[in-house]
């Protein structure tokens, strides 16, 4: 049964039943990494490329990857990582042109990341963005996620657990670095390595892997509540004009609210504002008072 038919039911337990007994070899597997504008989703920055591929008996049999327009700009210490500029992202596609093409590629597959709880964060945040635009609900992802960072700090010793080193000391070729494919297809070959190695110590099935890790990693769901009024102007597209305590005092400010996000346990609400001319995060609990425009 395809897992997205499965309408209110739980999804996690659907994937233990099916997933978690099964050898990697006999499930799909995508293989999946982003690039970003910044370090932190639950603080605006969005991602900027994704690549994924879908592996079926280790064979790929399906990709997706591409530049996405986030929206934003780039921070410039996340450009000088991954090389990706403003300019490189005009006239790409936004991240709902792609989305429907990624659903599908990941449907039913076990996710894996190098450092995935940092995709896994990523991608629920343009989830729930890509579902407030199209449907106004967020879209919500089951698929558990395997991370080969996690795996390599707890049952390997290659001294530095970055892709790079990972890569160049088990001997796997390696493309341009902090680019979404070519991080993609290291991290694929430093998986088939890993579970070779792990299945000669009895770590054979995907749950075994996952527990190896510490625990199943899922797409983080947003959890958090919104004032009626912030609610409201999201929902139909309205303006709002603020009081809100900013690290210089008490300002008023008009804002366009993009999407609502979460940040160490805090809510938030993305929105242009039109003071600074510019993206800007605020402190749901430092909004003093909201007025619809």
């Amino acid at each position: 049964m395809s897992f997205a038919m499965c309408c209110g039911v739980d999804y996690n337990g659907l994937m233990e039943a099916y997933l978690f007994e099964k050898r990697p070899s006999e499930i799909p597997i995508v293989v999946l990494d982003t690039e970003t504008t910044g370090l932190y989703p639950g603080l605006g920055h969005r991602i900027v490329e994704i690549g994924a591929i879908r592996l079926e008996n280790w064979r790929e049999v399906g990709q997706v990857s591409t530049l996405i327009q986030p929206g934003r700009k780039m921070d410039p210490k996340a450009s000088s990582v991954n090389g990706i500029s403003d300019a490189d992202l005009r006239g790409q596609p936004t991240f709902g042109d792609v989305a429907g093409d990624l659903l599908t590629l990941l449907e039913g597959a076990v996710v894996v990341a190098h450092n995935a709880e940092f995709d896994a964060g990523f991608l629920g945040q343009e989830l729930l963005i890509h579902g407030l635009q199209t449907s106004g609900q967020p879209v919500t992802l089951p698929n558990p996620w395997l991370c080969t960072l996690l795996l390599a700090r707890r049952h390997f010793h290659f001294g530095r657990n970055n892709l790079s080193y990972i890569a160049q000391h088990l001997g796997v070729r390696m493309g341009r670095a902090h680019r979404a494919l070519n991080d993609v297809y290291m991290t694929a070959e430093i998986l088939k390595r890993m579970v070779r190695t792990l299945e000669q110590r009895r770590l054979e099935t995907i749950g075994d892997l996952l527990h190896a890790q510490g625990d199943p990693i899922y797409t983080p769901a947003y959890q958090g509540q919104l004032p009626d009024v912030v609610a409201e102007a999201l929902t139909n597209g309205r303006n709002l004009r603020l009081l809100y305590l900013g690290q210089s005092g008490e300002s008023n400010r008009e804002i366009t609210p993009l999407y609502p996000s979460q940040h160490r346990g805090v809510d938030y609400l993305v929105a242009y504002c039109h003071l600074a001319n510019d993206q800007r995060t605020f402190r749901i609990d430092r909004i003093f008072s909201a007025e619809l425009l």
